[in-house]
């Protein structure tokens, strides 16, 4: 899809097909093994029957053998791939969330920066039609989907409808209730009747008669079109495709 600017936009249905399949996923624990005992004692054996010991020439006692050489390689790399990954997992989000803030910042005529009012109507709008639209109780679907059709509009419905009704035939036989709640939203885009935000929420999924419930996060951005005064979700963007 090109946008106003010719940029190419992501496919709205591919991120609302995304958005309800992750409202229908169940979370899944991976084990860890641990190593065996008779593993760390052919690792100790081997250690001893390699060379001894050296004193160097400060006086230090060091192991040059083979086995401890591997375990102090295999202490380091650990250490520099777990400190790897927080780094750019941390820079990833910082790098998502500052590429739409400069995109909002450089837009003319950007209300978000000086109309607190509108603002705050936006985000209470979206918030509102965010935990609803996100949210079901198997023994009701129906009610979901007829509040869907007042909270969203263009392709966003359409989609919508099309992919709920797999939710309408799966949670009941699961039993699967969903609760989303929005924990932190902003206004980047706020121009004329269009607005875009960026959007935290967490998830809660249930089932009947299961003792523990799963939770999830997730980060995303709508844009959102004011009709007759209220706002309606045009689109959500997972920032799984082309920005």
């Amino acid at each position: 899809m090109i946008d106003s600017s010719g940029a190419q936009r992501p496919d709205p249905n591919a991120d609302w097909a995304r958005a309800i399949a992750d409202m229908t996923a169940v979370s899944e624990m991976t084990a860890v093994s641990e190593p065996r005992a008779d593993d760390n004692t052919a690792h100790e054996d081997a250690a001893h029957e390699d060379t001894g010991p050296e004193i160097t020439g400060s006086g230090v006692r060091t192991d040059s053998s083979p086995a401890a050489t591997a375990g102090r390689s295999r202490v380091v790399i650990a250490a520099v791939l777990g400190a790897a990954t927080i780094v750019f997992g941390s820079l990833g989000i910082w790098a998502t969330v500052e590429a739409h803030t400069a995109r909002a910042t450089a837009a003319d005529a950007n209300a978000a920066m000086v109309d607190e009012s509108a603002t705050r109507s936006v985000e209470r709008s979206v918030t509102s039609a965010v935990n609803t639209v996100f949210s079901y109780n198997y023994a009701n679907t129906a009610s979901t989907k007829a509040a869907a059709q007042r909270l969203l509009t263009g392709p966003a419905i359409r989609q919508y409808n099309q992919l709920f009704a797999l939710v309408q035939q799966q949670a009941p036989k699961e039993k699967l209730s969903v609760t989303t709640r929005v924990t932190d939203i902003g206004v980047e885009l706020l121009t004329g009747g269009r607005s875009r935000l960026l959007i935290f929420a967490n998830e809660e999924d249930s089932k009947a008669g299961a003792s523990k419930a799963t939770y999830g996060g997730a980060m995303f951005a709508v844009t959102a079109v004011n009709q007759h005064g209220r706002w309606l979700i045009e689109s959500i963007d997972t920032f799984t495709g082309p920005a």
